[in-house]
């Protein structure tokens, strides 16, 4: 009980300050209009679970570190591994997402309209920069209807776009050598609106070599041709020389020492490195009221290196083109909306594999060109029968071709090709009684080939895919309510279902710790609840809560290793709960508080690995005070308050009993941002 007293004591601040109007709205208490549906329109009128997450909560007074903090206030998401830069971020939505090593798998990111996940169902959102997004716009559950392959969940991120002149320069430092150094302008003259970021970010991290360097430019520029015509070009730029990985523990070295790195990614010097570089552009023209056409193409390069801890083809290599694009018509009637299509994607690994010598490269293992290109054909169709009836249907086909083209023989020749075609319908239907409540459901589905990282690493050590790996394949129903009840109180609750066959499970061998392979499961099945709740208090004090509930359970699974029919899913808690409480006084002072809790984690198909639950609290306190034509804004915050000892990441079906990344103690930092 002592832990949670100085949260019970500030939030009875709140109530005690909370008598001043707030200066900003609350946009949660008002319909949103989005367009990751691909269709533009408001939220409550989507048959689908999405949730909107504004710029006041992305950037007002957070660390901006990564996407963490901001994924924990969407229920139905659950997000690991904060705190390893090297494998990045892991995310996943209604369980999709969870078995990742690295990064984001079988989500669907999207940044201004440009994928940021690749062909193969694959993402890392540590390219992405959070201090220069407007808003993040997240659907939940399979959406392969719309975006085709690894389509579990969607991401969409919005950078932005600024109407009046604006620059500002924000400085943050924290706990553990954390540092980040952010400008950005932007603003619109006649024709042309731009926006220029440009921020850096460094960390020792709280453990033995996890240290991490990070440079960020971002662009773009947009040309009104006409009020029906514009043109748009996006530009990234991401150098990150440095991101150690101090890999998993077991729970005997991290009651000696939670701070110490694994000796073995010590010896080795486990780490990666990449450079990325994308352009982007849009065009899109109205034509005149009920047509409009939209296209657009973008390239993108990364040249990645990454150490691991094992000697055996522990140094991956890699350079990749990434380019496509896509083509899209839609018709607009009073009581109809038609979208047809088409997707091209092509990405092209040429990879190779060393021996890693204690740090150093040594013999070269693997050496192969890896593709994968997809090319989706869509139509996307709504009715409305009413102002409170409306039904959607959407209908994709993919066609999917994989190839590696193998440069080292000397253990003969394992090139290969593979091809997938996909057709995905998605049904949705929703009932609005008033114009800010709906009641909805839809039928789903998903698919998910397995990456290239996932097919190359092959169990039998040779080049070429795993023969064995098949893709996974889902459906998924739904049924939900939106509300809106006199503008102080927003409502958003989902059931669903979902049965996934042959799902993608990861594993690790003896002797190989670092090195994760994969499998197929043959059948799982997933339920769940979420639930979330805003409510207005007081002028200015506004409340968030979210409730995710997930059964999630293996339904037909046997391995070597065991049977493990029933056996819940590792790497997602059952319970998951999220509170946030906003206030902002009239005379600048803002408060946030966010409180998270977590229920124990399998980290084993068998269950006989637990990572227990935790609680954990986060408080930020500023000021924003204008003078002249100068924004000060001054803050200050405190991640993990109650010094919580927890694990920020469990690596699934580990080897030798390392399981456990451990997370940060109490976390300080505190900044500035002046605005112009």
């Amino acid at each position: 009980m002592k832990r949670f007293l100085p949260i019970i004591l500030l939030l009875n601040t709140f109530t005690l300050w909370a008598q001043t109007d707030s200066s900003l709205k609350v946009t949660e208490l008002q319909p949103v209009i989005i367009s990751s549906s691909r269709f533009v329109g408001k939220d409550i009128q989507t048959p689908l679970a999405v949730t909107v997450i504004d710029q006041a909560r992305l950037q007002t007074g957070q660390s901006k570190l990564s996407m963490f903090d901001a994924l924990g206030a969407v229920p139905g998401v659950f997000a690991m591994n904060s705190e390893n830069f090297a494998q990045d971020l892991r995310i996943s939505i209604r369980g999709f997402g969870a078995r990742a090593s690295f990064g984001i798998r079988g989500l669907k990111v999207v940044m201004d309209g440009i994928p940021e996940s690749i062909p193969d169902g694959t993402a890392k959102v540590g390219n992405l920069d959070m201090g220069l997004m407007e808003r993040v716009e997240v659907i939940k559950g399979p959406t392969a209807g719309l975006y085709g392959n690894a389509s579990g969940g969607v991401i969409s991120l919005f950078s932005e776009t600024p109407k009046q002149f604006f620059a500002e320069a924000q400085s943050t430092f924290g706990s553990f050598g954390f540092q980040r150094l952010q400008f950005k302008t932007g603003q619109e003259i006649g024709k042309v609106t731009y926006f220029v970021n440009a921020s850096r970010l460094t960390s020792k991290g709280y453990r033995d070599h996890s240290a991490l360097e990070r440079n960020f430019l971002n662009g773009k520029v947009i040309y009104k041709f006409s009020d029906k015509i514009n043109l748009t070009l996006l530009m990234s730029y991401v150098d990150s020389p440095k991101a150690e990985d101090p890999g998993g523990l077991t729970l005997a070295e991290i009651d000696k020492n939670r701070q110490q790195a694994r000796q073995t990614n010590l010896d080795y010097n486990a780490y990666e490195t990449f450079k990325q570089a994308k352009f982007a552009l849009i065009y899109d023209q109205k034509i005149g009221e009920k047509h409009q056409i939209s296209a657009r193409g973008f390239y993108l390069n990364r040249d990645f290196s990454n150490q691991q801890a094992f000697e055996a083809s522990g140094q991956i290599v890699f350079k990749r083109d990434f380019s496509g694009g896509g083509f899209n018509y839609q018709f607009t009637d009073k009581k109809y909306r038609l979208k047809a299509g088409i997707d091209l994607e092509n990405q092209q690994d040429n990879r190779q594999r060393y021996d890693n010598k204690k740090g150093e490269r040594s013999t070269l293992r693997l050496d192969q060109i890896e593709g994968f290109s997809n090319v989706g054909a869509f139509i996307l169709q709504e009715y409305t029968f009413s102002p409170k009836f409306r039904l959607s249907l959407n209908t994709r086909f993919d066609d999917i071709q994989l190839k590696v083209s193998d440069k080292f023989q000397s253990d003969g020749d394992q090139s290969a090709t593979q091809s997938f075609q996909r057709f995905s319908p998605m049904l949705g239907f929703s009932f609005s009684p008033s114009a800010n409540q709906s009641i909805y459901t839809n039928i789903s589905s998903s698919f998910e080939t397995p990456s290239l990282n996932e097919l190359s690493n092959n169990p039998q050590a040779t080049g070429g895919f795993n023969p064995e790996l098949s893709p996974q394949k889902s459906r998924n129903f739904e049924v939900g309510y939106k509300g809106i009840l006199n503008k102080k109180l927003r409502v958003d609750l989902a059931l669903f279902t979902i049965e996934v066959q042959d799902e993608i499970v990861p594993y690790q061998l003896a002797g190989q710790a670092g090195r994760t392979l994969f499998r197929n499961a043959g059948l799982s099945n997933r339920k769940g609840i979420e639930a979330g709740i805003t409510y207005k208090i007081v002028a200015g004090l506004t409340t968030y809560l979210n409730y995710t509930y997930s059964a999630f359970a293996y339904k037909e699974y046997q391995t070597t290793a065991g049977k493990f029919d029933g056996n819940t899913l590792p790497g997602i808690p059952k319970h998951n709960i999220y509170a946030e409480f906003r206030y902002f006084t009239k005379s600048g002072f803002f408060t946030i508080v966010q409180l998270r809790s977590i229920s124990k984690i399998f980290a084993d198909d068998a269950n006989t690995v637990t990572n227990d639950g935790y609680f954990t609290a986060n408080v930020r306190l500023g000021y924003r005070k204008t003078i002249g034509h100068f924004v000060l804004e001054p803050f200050v915050g405190v991640n993990n308050l109650s010094n919580t000892i927890y694990n920020a990441n469990v690596q699934i079906n580990a080897t030798a009993n390392r399981y456990f990344e451990p997370a940060a103690g109490r976390f300080l930092f505190g900044g500035i941002s002046v605005r112009i």
